[in-house]
């Protein structure tokens, strides 16, 4: 899926006659690593293995996704704290080159944690052709596997970055993986004897979800979550779900589900939701209390 730059070029360049050092002088909690997380999953991820020891912010947060992110002053003050920079990679910070090159100090560690990982291209809209962008899909924390190894990768770093705190970051790690590998095997007991996992998205936020648990993903209806589908495509995407047999069609959280729940009237299909977590609280559980609901969401989607 492409990504749109949102950069706020006003606030960029009154922040780049601000010297990082200056900025990080503000620092009233010195001793303690700073750590920056892109957005909720990746923050969420730091959180759990930083417990204590580091002060763990993140640049995107609240309502506001990382789809339609504009940086403000308060972001270039936290980079230019930051020790460490963790972010998701495989394009789903496109805005962030900018706020490093002008705002971070020249020693920050960035940590990305799509490194590593088979990336899969994105799936061809829904009543397009079946060929992709070719582009990879950023969207790999939705896998809860992958968010395994993007927490041994983060943990790795901050036992670089902090060697003295290396002890409670793999403590805390381990405790984390723990979880995860309940939350992977839940998906498993709970998906896998499903008969009919079809599903059909707003956007291409799911496929390596849908490949690590068996789902059979029909297709994604916008390209961008910010614009709808033209009317001969709306036409052309409810003749499609009628003859793939599609029930359920998942709108996302943080996205007006009004345009899902007219295809969906006139499919004949209903309206679910699933999380990308891309949009919330940032809290240290924020990433495993949103893929269990995703979870129950769609054990009850396709419940017999």
């Amino acid at each position: 899926m492409k990504r749109r730059l949102f950069l706020c070029l006003p606030a960029i360049v009154l922040f780049a006659a601000c010297k990082p050092d200056d900025l990080s002088n503000k620092n009233d909690e010195s001793g303690k690593l700073r750590v920056l997380a892109t957005f909720l999953p990746v923050h969420a991820h730091a959180a759990s293995i930083a417990g204590d020891l580091a002060i763990v912010e993140s640049i995107v947060s609240g309502d506001v996704g990382a789809h339609g992110f504009s940086p403000r002053p308060a972001d270039m003050e936290r980079i230019a704290k930051a020790d460490v920079l963790v972010l998701n990679g495989a394009g789903m910070e496109p805005w962030l080159d900018d706020l490093v090159r002008h705002s971070a100090k020249k020693d920050l560690k960035k940590v990305d944690l799509s490194i590593g990982v088979e990336l899969m291209a994105n799936p061809p809209v829904f009543g397009a052709s079946d060929s992709s962008s070719g582009e990879p899909n950023p969207h790999l924390w939705l896998d809860p596997v992958i968010a395994m190894r993007q927490v041994e990768t983060l943990r790795d770093a901050l036992v670089a970055a902090d060697p003295e705190g290396a002890g409670t970051y793999q403590k805390n790690a381990a405790d984390y993986i723990a979880k995860l590998r309940e939350l992977n095997a839940d998906f498993q007991r709970v998906l896998g004897p499903l008969a009919s996992k079809k599903i059909v998205t707003f956007h291409d936020a799911f496929p390596y979800l849908a490949k690590r648990y068996g789902l059979e993903s029909i297709g994604y209806i916008a390209e961008f979550p910010e614009r709808d589908p033209a009317p001969a495509e709306i036409a052309a995407l409810i003749e499609r779900i009628h003859a793939a047999g599609v029930k359920v069609l998942f709108a996302e959280t943080g996205y007006e589900p009004a345009l899902l729940q007219r295809v969906a009237t006139e499919a004949g299909a209903r309206v679910s939701t699933l999380d990308t977590l891309e949009v919330g609280q940032a809290r240290p559980d924020a990433y495993l209390k949103g893929m269990r609901k995703n979870l129950e969401s769609l054990r009850a989607a396709f419940a017999p």
